[in-house]
């Protein structure tokens, strides 16, 4: 059983691009409503029923979310419900979240498209939760978690919470991110990054948002890639600058995990760029070198992809030139 929480695809490339819409629309992911225990009665319900009912995810909810423990169940849900500041929030969540099925029919989607990218992988189920703005997504062994407070879309919210969630942050916390978001947090916990170099990371967070551009979310890039549109377009912009600065600055095979992660890692802007770049600009790139050696080598199916472990040879084979 898989026990990290992350905080916070044999069919080939013609078969996804050619694929009838009505085959996914017939799919459909099982969501459970979690969110809903913050009206419960806390002295009518019961831990164990919640814990035979979510599984491990209900001990990752109970422990690390919004601590339930079992001998004093009633009292602490009851406390949870009674304080003031998540009134308001929850309050919106049930306004904006209450019907969830356009989002359910995004997750359907690309849970599909995953599904027939990978036979041997879990499907989750997702679970909504209300967490006190304490987590934004948590894939489990089965299960993706997703806070629904933590895409109001209000900043007045987020703003109290720099210290947790950075400024940088914010522009995600819509509601046209939350698919993205929650799908983005399960791929990256099902294919873990390689603790390697500077390119073998780059690439393997390529694919990450390549399976999401092409096949999972139906969305515009930047909004997958978690930037704003003006990052995205001051990415597009710049293209050969930043390729041209990782060469200069001999980053593409350092080893230095501190240097690596100034441009794989969320960050107000990256480093040594101008303070309109997102960051995680190196994840960009790293799309556009896979898309290319994509587009460059047909064959290769979505699985196969994520089976290339050289990232060398992708980089060569995509014959990127920005």
């Amino acid at each position: 059983m898989k026990k990290n929480i992350y905080y916070l695809v044999f069919i080939s490339l013609f078969l996804f691009m050619s694929c009838d819409h009505d085959e996914s629309a017939n799919f459909e992911i099982e969501v459970k409503r979690l969110d809903t225990i913050y009206t419960t009665d806390p002295f009518n319900a019961s831990y164990d029923d919640y814990a035979d009912e979510y599984g491990y995810f209900w001990e990752v909810y109970s422990q690390n979310v919004i601590f339930l423990p079992a001998e004093s169940f009633a009292d602490s849900l009851s406390a949870f419900q009674q304080e003031q500041d998540f009134a308001k929030p929850y309050q919106d969540v049930i306004n904006q979240y209450q019907d969830f099925s356009s989002h359910h029919k995004k997750l359907s989607r690309a849970f599909y498209h995953y599904y027939m990218a990978f036979l041997n992988k879990t499907i989750p189920t997702i679970v909504t939760f209300f967490g006190g703005f304490n987590y934004i997504a948590i894939a489990t062994d089965s299960s993706l978690g997703i806070g629904l407070e933590m895409f109001l879309g209000n900043d007045n919210y987020y703003s109290n919470l720099i210290h947790k969630f950075p400024k940088y942050m914010h522009h995600q916390f819509q509601s046209e991110y939350l698919t993205s978001v929650a799908v983005n947090g399960w791929l990256e916990a099902e294919f873990p990054a390689p603790f390697d170099d500077f390119l073998t990371q780059m690439i393997h967070y390529g694919k990450i948002k390549y399976a999401l551009n092409e096949f999972l979310v139906d969305a515009p890039h930047h909004i997958t890639m978690g930037f704003t549109q003006k990052q995205m377009e001051w990415c597009e912009n710049s293209e050969f600058s930043i390729w041209k600065f990782f060469i200069e600055e001999g980053l593409l095979y350092t080893k230095d995990q501190f240097m690596i992660s100034k441009y794989m890692n969320p960050a107000p802007y990256s480093k040594g760029m101008p303070h309109e770049s997102p960051g995680q600009v190196a994840v960009w790139v790293g799309w556009n070198i896979v898309n290319e050696f994509m587009q460059n080598n047909t064959e290769v199916t979505i699985s196969e992809l994520f089976q290339i472990k050289d990232a060398q040879y992708i980089l060569n084979q995509s014959k990127y030139k920005p």
